[in-house]
């Protein structure tokens, strides 16, 4: 049972839900009953699922969550961060894989960070300034609509005031309507926030449902949320060192190591 506090017990982490293997089970499990919608869609109600992925750690991770739906004949929308300290919209390889995200069919939005420009003493008003600069960067770099966005880490003031369906074109994926008319399940942290997803789809009562999936979370083997962030980092970091090595090998140069 999962305290009012929303802090999770230990039986209740379920870390053999987090895995490739489990994840296409349940997208299995959500084909029988609910048919995936694009967040332009949120109003076609009626056995309807929102698939959301907030890349807060790794693309890599996302291609492969990509892949498995597009197998399963599964639509979603994968929302780019960018202030990501794991990852890097203008890097060539991470700049190819949202591109073979999108070939798949799948669509982009925008994991905006409102708490990065409030450091920054941002005001409230120029908050839709930010989000369409953001927006515009994504289109142009992508060539992609982008249809919603979710904001990252959202305070409770946040929550409380940008409640509309839509801000400059784009679905708020935090809106009240779909609040209300969805039934939420996240994996935030790496565990079950709430509810656990398999608990939620053979609910019969639950007609429409809401799932935001975070890519880096679900590996081919089982661990804890931690093992999962250090299997990010330790892959960015082989990742780097290898783009040094072959970077001084094309140009020809001595790569110097002690």
């Amino acid at each position: 049972m999962i305290l009012s506090n929303n802090v999770p017990q230990p039986n209740d982490y379920h870390f053999e839900d987090f895995t490739e293997e489990k994840y296409r089970y349940l997208m299995k499990l959500a084909k029988l009953k609910y048919n995936s919608i694009s967040f332009s869609e949120y109003k076609n109600l009626g056995n309807s699922m929102l698939l959301r992925h907030d890349i807060d750690f790794s693309v890599h991770r996302a291609y492969k969550f990509a892949k498995i739906e597009s197998e399963e004949n599964i639509q979603s929308t994968f929302f780019l961060w960018m202030h990501s300290p794991f990852y890097n919209l203008f890097e060539e390889e991470i700049f190819d894989l949202v591109h073979k995200i999108i070939d798949l069919g799948h669509n982009i939005g925008l994991h905006f960070d409102a708490g990065f420009y409030e450091l920054r003493n941002l005001k409230n008003e120029d908050i839709f300034d930010y989000l369409g600069y953001e927006k515009s960067i994504l289109k142009h770099f992508f060539g992609k609509q982008v249809v919603a966005f979710s904001f990252h880490n959202p305070s409770d003031s946040i929550l409380s005031e940008y409640r509309a369906d839509c801000y400059l074109g784009m679905v708020n994926t935090y809106s009240e309507y779909i609040r209300t008319n969805y039934e939420y399940c996240s994996d935030s942290n790496g565990y079950w926030r709430f509810k656990r997803l398999q608990d939620v789809l053979k609910q019969p009562e639950c007609n429409n449902i809401h799932i935001l999936a975070h890519p880096e979370w679900w590996t081919p083997e089982v661990s804890s949320p931690r093992e999962r962030i250090s299997r990010c980092i330790v892959g960015r970091s082989r990742k780097q060192h290898e783009w040094y090595d072959n970077m001084l090998k094309t140009i020809g140069r001595l790569n110097v190591r002690k």
